[in-house]
């Protein structure tokens, strides 16, 4: 591949990708360069390829460095893990009283309606919960 080639590709690659509004603080300190896409290689000089060449690099910097911001951004926020569902319900009858508890397992809710009750009646009719998920 020759040096106008590459240029061609790189344009045509970039031409639709920087024309979105960088918000990184590298981005609000240069100016955001657009990547127009040339037409007739032919006619460029030595000069202006060079110049555009200068140009994608800088590009393609502003567009790694929004890249990395992005990734790191998502890194640092990741998405909480949404809690199990408490899909067991357990319940105990004691002295006229019904208790319940729920959990994400039937140990879980055991323990709960077993708390649940101590809390209100006696140790002594808080036993065998009827468990169901």
């Amino acid at each position: 591949m020759n040096f106008k080639n590459a240029v061609s590709i790189l344009t045509i690659l970039l031409g639709g990708v920087l024309p979105v509004s960088l918000n990184s603080a590298q981005a609000h300190a240069e100016e955001i360069f657009r990547i127009e896409v040339g037409r007739d290689y032919n006619r460029y000089t030595q000069r202006d390829l060079q110049r555009r060449v200068w140009e994608l690099e800088r590009a393609v910097s502003q567009l790694q460095a929004r890249v990395f911001e992005l990734e790191l951004s998502r890194l640092k926020a990741p998405t909480a893990t949404p809690a199990p569902l408490e899909t067991w319900l357990c319940k105990i009858s004691a002295m006229g009283v019904t208790y319940t508890g729920t959990g994400a397992t039937r140990a879980i809710a055991e323990h709960k309606v077993m708390e649940t009750c101590k809390e209100k009646a006696d140790d002594f009719f808080c036993k065998n919960p009827t468990c169901s998920q």
